[in-house]
């Protein structure tokens, strides 16, 4: 196997296990009534023990996961990441799948790349470049036929679930853009571990985990489980690794597999109707991420 392929196969897993994180979860809110709180507490709470866990097993990494807390620069920069960014996109996206569907959810988080853009647009005072019209057009379109279904009097999903699917792209920018300067000097496994206790000790104060534990049976824990460990832990591992065979824009590309993974998990096992106009309008939303990174392939 090549390292490229190698490379690919690590992103795609990855993307893959996020993705079927999203409808496990639907279940668990409809079939076990388990509370957004207790889910996000202890999903980032266990999840950066474990992150802290594996980033201690590596001599390399080892004297960058403490570093940070020796800068009172980086620390502040943590903790807004931690609450704006990490904890903010867990909490949004999972109340999106919770009053909504998961593949919704996970394709409407797929217009981060968008936001980022109109962000930078503002923020440097840039004019756009035609690749990034045609993407916030794609992505506007794509939006509107995936909720009406292409009839402009209906909607195919509740206002509640569009409005927290939007909010889950912004959140997911937000979780792009903040941590840019701690992410350079002390690298993603050090920000994204720390992030995550610190967002999970905190949620302790709102929902403890050991208080309103659903009530799962053998396979409320194995969902409950994959969340945790497949889809948080062992997904990142996944990615990290394959940012060893392969560059970023490439991984960030293959991130298409979540959403279509979480559609397509919804579809066969959730029965989630997926019309014409609703597929033409997933395919715009994920073409966004190509034609953005066919713009700056161009003006690189």
């Amino acid at each position: 196997m090549s390292k490229s392929t190698r490379g690919i196969l690590y992103a795609s897993i990855g993307a893959i296990c996020w993705g079927i994180s999203g409808p496990i979860a639907q279940i668990l809110f409809a079939n076990y009534h388990m509370k957004l709180t207790w889910l996000i507490g202890s999903k980032m709470l266990f999840g950066g023990i474990l992150l802290l866990v594996f980033g201690m097993l590596q001599k390399k990494q080892r004297p960058k996961l403490f570093a940070i807390w020796h800068g009172k620069k980086a620390i502040i920069q943590l903790l807004i990441f931690t609450i704006f960014g990490m904890t903010a996109m867990q909490a949004v996206y999972y109340k999106a799948v919770a009053v909504g569907n998961a593949a919704t959810a996970t394709i409407l988080q797929f217009l981060s790349p968008v936001f980022i853009v109109v962000f930078t647009i503002i923020r440097y005072k840039r004019v756009p470049r035609r690749g990034d019209v045609w993407a916030i057009v794609a992505a506007l379109v794509g939006t509107y036929l995936l909720i009406t279904g292409g009839n402009p009097t209906s909607l195919t999903i509740s206002p509640a679930a569009l409005f927290w699917g939007v909010v889950t792209g912004v959140a997911a920018a937000a979780y792009v853009l903040l941590p840019e300067k701690i992410l350079n000097q002390y690298g993603s496994l050090t920000v994204s571990s720390w992030s995550m206790l610190v967002g999970g000790v905190l949620f302790m104060f709102i929902q403890p985990a050991w208080r309103d534990v659903p009530h799962f049976d053998a396979k409320g824990w194995a969902g409950y489980l994959f969340i945790v460990i497949f889809g948080s832990v062992i997904a990142y591992f996944i990615y990290l690794a394959s940012l060893a065979y392969i560059s970023a824009t490439a991984t960030g590309l293959l991130d298409a597999f979540e959403p279509l993974s979480a559609t397509i998990v919804s579809v066969v096992f959730l029965n989630l109707k997926f019309g014409v106009m609703e597929t033409i309008g997933t395919i715009l939303i994920l073409s966004t991420v190509f034609i953005l990174a066919i713009a700056n392939r161009h003006s690189s």
